[in-house]
């Protein structure tokens, strides 16, 4: 058997080669569009030919690169029936199976995540019939198990039975490689190992410790975050149902620019928060080009379908944001700002400013008791392990939205755990004409470094009945 698992370190995004030398074929699980070209490296590398594509469920978090895979190698896209793909595959049910050379593919259907989720258990037929890996999908994660709220409570009941039924019945001994590992959305505090056992899972995953069906469901619904705006969106994509386009952007002149901008194009700026509040241009959303899910953030920020204008430092930004930006589905990309700021500021164009405080900075300020609003934008998990008493919590995704907990008319010093989703969330806002930000550079991170002051009562959260 060969098995190569190909991690995508941006979105936590997983898929897999998996193959028989003797046979020279393989089957290439849940491929990611942007990984299109290392999956026929691989192949090629190894001597294998890619016979079978297989999808594990229909992603909501990332364009499949499935078609795309399917017309370079002329192979088969395999999905449950209950997907309702408008393309071309063929369907797999429940204990069917799939064998390639000595490695044998079983299917089994774990409806939770998804209505078409399955588990594909694995077994090296020249090592024996039991199964030596399980591909379990978005239905167990390491150290987390899938979100239900694709389709409420019903879905968690869905993800009790399947796991119960298919996964916890295994061996301890039986590997576990899901489709999703640290950083993806699919799930919530998910591990940053990319492999694991069953055994490990039973004994130390906390949603396979409870023993009740309704207290699993209870635990898997409480706190959700969120569903990103962008899931239906590439939910219909990975269907089939929108079609998939290629994002050409073409340089802009400052001039060109400015009329798109008035017109409705967002200006996307992909430099460093401290680049960006020297000066930028107003209305621009700010995310930088290394923030960790960098495409996510845009795709959470950005209105679904405006076109948007990249300003980069460099071409090779222009370049990595566009391809993964495609990974999400955003191919809305118009051009990108040729001559980045010098030309927008010698036109004349307005720019804007947002001041970067040291969290030292802020402490200071607070304890003079001066007039500031501090706002955390952070994720609720985050927010409960320690936060500034008096903050109000205003998650980074939920920002544009709840706006109108907002104090207009005080100062705001705005902090995250870094200092990149502060100054993400404060761009969002200026776009509906909040003035008077500061962003904390180090956000809590520096913070208690410092050994400032925290509160953990998550009853404490300043203006956020949500917090």
């Amino acid at each position: 058997m060969i098995f190569q698992q190909i991690l995508n370190e941006e979105s936590g995004c997983l898929s897999y080669l998996i193959g028989c030398s003797e046979a020279g074929k393989a089957l290439v699980v849940d491929p990611g569009r942007d990984r299109v070209p290392e999956y026929l490296r691989l192949a090629a590398k190894k001597g294998l030919t890619i016979s079978h594509i297989l999808e594990t469920h229909t992603h909501a978090d990332h364009i499949s690169g499935n078609r795309d895979l399917a017309e370079a190698v002329h192979a088969p896209i395999l999905v449950h029936r209950a997907a309702g793909v408008a393309f071309e595959h063929q369907d797999v049910s429940d204990g069917e199976e799939i064998v390639i050379g000595n490695v044998r593919f079983k299917i089994a259907h774990t409806p939770g995540h998804t209505p078409d989720s399955i588990c594909v258990m694995v077994s090296d037929l020249s090592r024996g019939d039991a199964p030596w890996f399980v591909l379990t999908g978005d239905i167990l994660f390491v150290g987390s198990v899938g979100r239900p709220d694709l389709g409420g409570a019903r879905a968690a009941e869905d993800a009790w039975e399947s796991l119960h039924r298919v996964l916890l019945p295994l061996d301890d001994s039986v590997e576990v490689y899901p489709a999703h590992g640290a950083g993806s959305a699919c799930g919530r505090a998910m591990s940053s190992k990319s492999g694991s056992t069953i055994g490990f899972e039973r004994r130390f995953n906390p949603a396979l410790q409870l023993r009740e069906r309704q207290a699993f469901v209870d635990f898997l619904m409480k706190d959700l975050p969120p569903k990103p705006p962008s899931f239906e969106k590439i939910v219909g994509k990975n269907k089939g149902l929108i079609s998939l386009t290629a994002a050409k952007p073409r340089p802009f002149t400052a001039r060109e620019a400015w009329d798109a901008v008035q017109r409705g194009d967002i200006v996307l700026d992909l430099r460093d928060p401290g680049t960006y509040g020297e000066m930028h241009i107003a209305g621009a959303i700010n995310v930088w080009i290394e923030s960790p899910q960098f495409a996510e953030r845009v795709a959470g920020m950005v209105p679904a379908g405006a076109p948007l204008l990249l300003l980069a430092q460099g071409p090779s930004d222009l370049d990595r944001a566009v391809q993964a930006l495609a990974r999400i589905g955003v191919d809305e990309i118009s051009g990108f700002l040729q001559w980045g700021m010098i030309e927008w500021r010698s036109e004349g164009f307005p720019v804007e400013t947002v001041p970067q405080i040291q969290a030292s900075e802020l402490a200071e300020w607070l304890e003079q008791g001066r007039d500031v609003a501090v706002i955390d934008v952070r994720e609720h998990s985050e927010w409960i392990e320690g936060h500034i008493k008096g903050a109000i919590h205003l998650p980074m995704l939920e920002a544009a939205a709840r706006r109108g907990e907002v104090p207009a008319d005080r100062p705001k010093a705005v902090l995250c755990a870094g200092g990149l989703r502060s100054s993400t969330a404060i761009s969002a806002l200026k776009r509906h004409g909040i003035q008077g930000w500061f962003n904390v550079t180090g956000g809590m991170g520096a913070w208690k470094r410092f050994g400032y002051p925290v509160v953990r009562s998550s009853s404490d959260s300043g203006t956020s009945p949500r917090a």
